[in-house]
């Protein structure tokens, strides 16, 4: 981890909101967030959502502008 970087990981506001990802169209629930913040400025620098498919599976990985509610 780069020096500087502090990381949180604060429950998603819309944990388990049903979601579509404009990227491929696969449809899943919030599962959650990973935050990361400069220490030094406190300036948000990424946000990671994690999706689960419906029914099951495995997570990915995807950026809130490619997320819709489905």
């Amino acid at each position: 981890m780069p020096i500087g970087v502090s990381v949180s990981s604060p429950p998603h506001p819309g944990f388990g909101t049903k979601v579509r990802d404009r990227r491929d169209g696969r449809i899943g629930t919030i599962a959650g967030q990973l935050v990361e913040h400069d220490s030094e400025n406190g300036r948000l620098l990424r946000r990671r959502v994690f999706v689960r498919p419906l029914g099951g599976g495995l997570e990915w990985e995807a950026e809130p502008k490619d997320l819709e509610t489905a």
